[in-house]
């Protein structure tokens, strides 16, 4: 099955556009404060966006037992839930939930819908819920492709 090409722009602006052709046109943003959507930002942990390059997008696992019940507790407090999000592995030789930027470690990026706290530590945040639940939709109807041993992606985002 074909994976969903997204294509995200870091602008530098509050705004970017997560483009997914066919899909839709949603408003999104990666980092916080001064370094959201710069990309000269991204070596910046917990605050730079994303680094640029290509990522596959896949169901975020659920965790062990102790992740599954912060998760539980944090949706029902502040109604983000986590199992609805998808993670971003970037495409840099060892596909996983790490990369390294100018010898600094990032990771743990997801997709998802914004917070409460308005914050994105990296991850590719939507504006909107219900724009989330459309591209989430698109991305499950994929089927998905298998990549190695154990992970299924969805979709590509080009980060640029």
């Amino acid at each position: 099955m074909n994976l969903l090409q997204c294509y995200f722009h870091l602008n530098g602006s509050k705004y970017a556009t997560l483009a997914v052709p066919g899909v839709g046109y949603f408003p999104a943003f990666s980092g916080n404060g001064n370094a959201t959507n710069r990309p000269e930002s991204a070596s910046a942990p917990d605050i730079g966006p994303l680094p640029p390059g290509r990522y596959y997008i896949l169901l975020r696992g659920l965790g062990g037992w102790y992740t599954q019940t912060k998760d539980s507790v944090n949706a029902f407090f502040t109604g983000s839930n986590r199992s609805e999000w998808f993670a971003l592995y970037r495409d840099d030789g060892l596909i996983n939930d790490e990369t390294f930027v100018n010898g600094v470690r990032r990771g743990e990026f997801r997709l998802h819908p914004i917070g409460p706290s308005g914050l994105s530590k990296g991850c590719i945040t939507l504006y909107s819920q219900s724009d989330f639940k459309i591209l989430a939709s698109a991305l499950l109807q994929t089927g998905g492709q298998q990549l190695g041993n154990y992970m299924i992606a969805h979709g590509v985002v080009q980060v640029y």
